[in-house]
C-alpha cells in the first residue's frame, strides 16, 4: 500500500501542476480510490448512452417492440437513407430516462444539501439496479419505458452527487483531473456497452444481457454511497465541523489542513446565514450570483448541442442506414468511435491541470465545428443523387466523427460537468448543480427524442445545425469563463469577480462583504 501511494504521488506530481492554494495537501490513495469508486455514477450515465443506440439496432429487439422499424429497415421499404429510422416510439425509448432524470435532479439537490453526497449515490445506485432488473426482463412497451424511469431517476441523483462529491474531495491542484474521472467513465461505460452489444448481437436474448448488464455499475455506486466517507464540505454543511476536519486530514494525507478547513468553515458560515435570510434558489438568481446562474445553464446546454448524444444514441443507425454497412459492421463502427473517446478523455484527464479549463473548450469547440461542417457537406453532396455512399466518403465520414468525439472527449465532455460543479459557492452549490443536471438531460432528451426527425427532414443540415453551435460555443468560453484551473473550490467566487466581462455585473460591494471574512 505504501508502495502504490508513493507511485501515485509521483505519477500526479509528474502530470499536475503544484500551485501555492494546495499547501502541503497531496494525492493520496484513499482519495484517488474514492473519487473512483464515487465515479462510477459515470457508468451509469454511459453505459446507457452505449447500450440504447446498440440495442436499438438488433432485430430481435426491434421485432418484440418496434416491428415498424424493423420491417422498414430490414425490407428496405424507405429509400431515403436519412429516414430509415424514424420512429417516435423508438426515440421516446432513448429520451424517456432523461425526461426522468430532469425531473429527479430537483429532489435529488434537496437530498444532497441535507442529507448528504453519500445517501444520494445510494440513491442512485438502486434505482439503477432496480431499472436494469426490470429491462433485462421486459415483455413489453410498458415496462421497458418504466426500466427507463428508473433508470433516469437513478442518473438524475448520481449526476448531482458524484460531480459535487468529487470536486469537494479533490485536493485543489487536483480536482480537474479527479472530478474529470467521472466523464472517463462516462466514456468507458459507453464503450463498454457498445462491446457488450457487439458480442450479444447474434443471440435471441443479447438484448436483455446487454440491459441487465447495467446493474453492475450500479452495484458499485450503491456499496460507494454506503462505504465511502462523506466530504468535509457537506460534513460542515450540516454541523459536523470535527467529524469534517478528521475526514480532511485523511484524504488530504496531512494535519496541516488549517487553512482549507477555516475556508471551507467560513463559506458555510456564510453559506447558513445567507440560507436565513433567503432559500439558495432565490440567492442563486441575485445579481452578484449571475455570472455563476449563467455558466451553470450554458455549459450543459453548450455540452449537449455539441451534437455529442446524437452521435452516441444513434451511431449504428447513422453508419447502418447512411453508410450502409449492416448491423456487425456498424456496431463496429461505434466500438472504434468509442475508443477514440475513451483515449480523448484520458488526454484530457491530463490536460484540464496542466493547461487549464479555457483552452481545452475554445479549442475543442473549433475542432468539432470544423469536423461536423465537414460532415455536413460529405452527406450533402454523396446523397444529391444517390442513396448509396461511397467507400472513400464512408471512411471519411468515420475519420470526421472520430475528429469530433476526440474534441468532445478532452474539451465539452469532461469540462461541461467540471467546470458548472466548481463555479458555484457553497450557499448555491447544490441549487446549482441541479440546474446544470436538469438543463443537461432536459437538452439530452430533447435531442434523443428528436434527432431521428430532424435527420430526417433536415438531412446533411442537421450537421451543419450542430457544428453552428460549436462555433458560438467557442466564442462563450474565450469571452465569458475565467480560468478556474488550481484554485481552491470555496474560493472560486474571487475569480468570477475578477474575471474582464463578469466584474461589470457583479456588484463588487456585495461581494467584497459576502467574502471578507476568507483568509
Amino acid at each position: 500500500m505504501f508502495l502504490f501511494s508513493h507511485i501515485s504521488n509521483i505519477f500526479c506530481s509528474f502530470f499536475f501542476t503544484q500551485t501555492k492554494e494546495s499547501g502541503e495537501a497531496k494525492i493520496t490513495v484513499y482519495v484517488v480510490i474514492t473519487c473512483i469508486v464515487a465515479a462510477s455514477g459515470g457508468l451509469l450515465f454511459g453505459f446507457d448512452g452505449g447500450v440504447t443506440g446498440g440495442v436499438s439496432n438488433m432485430p430481435n429487439f426491434l421485432e418484440k417492440f418496434f416491428p415498424e422499424v424493423e420491417i422498414e429497415s430490414g425490407n428496405s421499404t424507405s429509400t431515403d437513407p436519412y429516414c430509415r429510422y424514424d420512429s417516435q416510439s423508438l426515440a421516446f425509448f432513448a429520451s424517456s430516462m432523461y425526461f426522468a432524470g430532469m425531473i429527479a435532479s430537483f429532489p435529488a439537490g434537496v437530498v444532497t444539501r441535507q442529507y448528504g453526497r453519500k445517501v444520494s449515490m445510494t440513491v442512485a445506485g438502486t434505482f439503477f439496479l432496480i431499472g436494469s432488473i426490470l429491462l433485462a426482463a421486459a415483455e413489453h412497451y410498458a415496462m421497458l419505458i418504466i426500466g427507463r424511469i428508473f433508470w433516469g431517476i437513478g442518473v438524475g441523483f448520481a449526476d448531482q452527487s458524484v460531480t459535487i462529491y468529487n470536486s469537494e474531495m479533490a485536493p485543489p491542484q487536483w480536482r480537474g483531473a479527479l472530478h474529470i474521472l467521472f466523464q472517463f467513465l462516462t466514456v468507458s461505460g459507453v464503450l463498454i456497452a457498445q462491446l457488450i452489444n457487439y458480442g450479444t448481437q447474434h443471440f435471441d436474448w443479447g438484448w436483455r444481457l446487454s440491459l441487465g448488464l447495467a446493474g453492475i455499475p450500479g452495484l458499485i455506486l450503491t456499496a460507494g454511497g454506503i462505504f465511502l466517507l462523506e466530504t468535509p464540505n457537506s460534513l460542515v454543511e450540516r454541523g459536523k465541523v470535527e467529524q469534517a476536519r478528521a475526514v480532511l486530514e485523511k484524504i488530504r494525507g496531512t494535519p496541516n489542513v488549517d487553512r482549507e478547513m477555516d475556508t471551507i468553515v467560513n463559506a458555510s458560515k456564510e453559506a447558513r446565514e445567507r440560507e436565513e435570510r433567503e432559500s439558495p434558489w432565490r440567492s442563486l438568481f441575485r445579481k452578484e450570483y449571475l455570472p455563476n446562474l449563467v455558466i451553470c445553464v450554458l455549459m450543459p446546454f453548450f455540452q449537449q448541442f455539441t451534437g455529442i448524444n446524437a452521435i452516441i444514441f444513434y451511431s449504428p443507425q447513422i453508419f447502418s442506414s447512411l453508410i450502409g454497412s449492416g448491423l456487425s459492421a456498424s456496431l463496429l463502427v461505434a466500438i472504434i468511435i468509442g475508443a477514440v473517446q475513451v483515449v480523448a478523455t484520458g488526454i484530457g484527464l491530463v490536460l484540464a491541470d496542466k493547461f487549464g479549463r479555457k483552452a481545452l473548450l475554445v479549442e475543442a469547440a473549433v475542432q468539432a465545428f470544423i469536423a461536423q461542417f465537414l460532415m455536413g457537406l460529405l452527406f450533402y453532396f454523396q446523397f444529391r443523387n444517390s442513396d448509396e455512399m461511397d467507400d472513400w466518403a464512408a471512411i471519411l465520414a468515420i475519420l470526421l466523427s472520430c475528429g469530433f468525439i476526440s474534441a468532445f472527449g478532452w474539451g465539452w465532455g469532461p469540462l461541461g460537468w467540471l467546470v458548472p460543479s466548481e463555479i458555484q459557492p457553497m450557499e448555491t452549490r447544490s441549487a446549482g448543480q441541479s440546474i446544470t443536471v436538469f438543463v443537461n438531460l432536459a437538452c439530452t432528451a430533447l435531442i434523443g427524442q428528436t434527432f431521428l426527425p430532424m435527420l430526417c427532414g433536415m438531412k446533411f443540415g442537421v450537421f451543419i445545425f450542430f457544428a453552428g453551435w460549436n462555433l458560438i460555443m467557442s466564442v462563450f468560453a474565450g469571452l465569458c469563463l475565467p480560468e478556474t484551473k488550481g484554485i481552491q473550490i470555496d474560493e472560486v467566487q474571487h475569480a468570477l469577480h475578477s474575471h474582464k466581462f463578469w466584474k461589470k455585473v457583479m456588484d463588487a460591494e456585495d461581494y467584497f462583504s459576502s467574502y471578507q471574512n476568507i483568509p
